[in-house]
């Protein structure tokens, strides 16, 4: 059989290729992220931490070793037996959820702290008017084994562990303002009164040769 016989019969076999089906160029689709849903406890969770932390001057991270509630309710009513106790609150927290609201603000650098039991004492009260809550509920807190002070934030500023101690441990701003007119002054007094002890000096003089 010639070659040309050979082509003829595979061309004769060759079937029309048929255009059903092909209707339009092929389109790439691309997968559209999905909306996270959370569970209504831990939404509510989150926002009430957000509240925590963008709207309380002090957020200080305690660890804690398995305190119970009845430890954690004793420890509650000492810190309001404290002036102005009412306005501090200790929180246990869920970690995660903390980690997740702390992420969401400026100070997103404590989330390492969230880690494990923790709780975390807010307050919002102004040194003016109680001078010492911060620093009696600190110090009521350390005194209770079970717990560690890691660190938290003071306004706008974060701070250690030794920071927070540091901090609780100054004075009001206006003992502060106290201390710098005193020692302001101090100079003033003294040359005051060394202006003052020749002038009292000749007044005794003179009043003795009068006698």
């Amino acid at each position: 059989m010639s070659l040309r016989s050979v082509s003829n019969a595979l061309l004769s076999n060759l079937k029309p290729v048929s255009r059903v089906g092909i209707t339009a160029p092929c389109t790439r689709t691309y997968a559209t992220a999905k909306k996270v849903t959370h569970p209504p406890r831990r939404t509510f969770l989150h926002n009430k931490y957000d509240d925590m932390i963008k709207n309380n001057r002090a957020v200080f991270i305690f660890q804690h070793n398995n305190l119970t509630v009845k430890e954690f309710t004793q420890l509650r009513q000492e810190i309001g037996q404290l002036e102005g106790g009412n306005n501090s609150k200790l929180t246990v927290l869920r970690s995660g959820v903390f980690g997740a609201a702390l992420r969401d603000t400026k100070f997103a650098n404590l989330e390492p702290l969230v880690s494990g039991p923790t709780c975390v004492l807010t307050t919002n009260v102004d040194d003016t008017t109680y001078p010492d809550l911060m620093k009696k509920t600190v110090e009521l807190l350390a005194k209770n084994k079970k717990l560690l002070l890691l660190g938290g934030k003071l306004d706008n500023v974060l701070l250690t562990q030794s920071d927070v101690l540091k901090v609780v441990d100054l004075p009001s701003l206006d003992q502060l303002r106290a201390q710098v007119v005193g020692v302001i002054e101090a100079p003033a007094r003294k040359l005051l009164g060394t202006l003052e002890q020749p002038a009292s000096e000749l007044s005794s003089i003179l009043d003795r040769r009068i006698d």
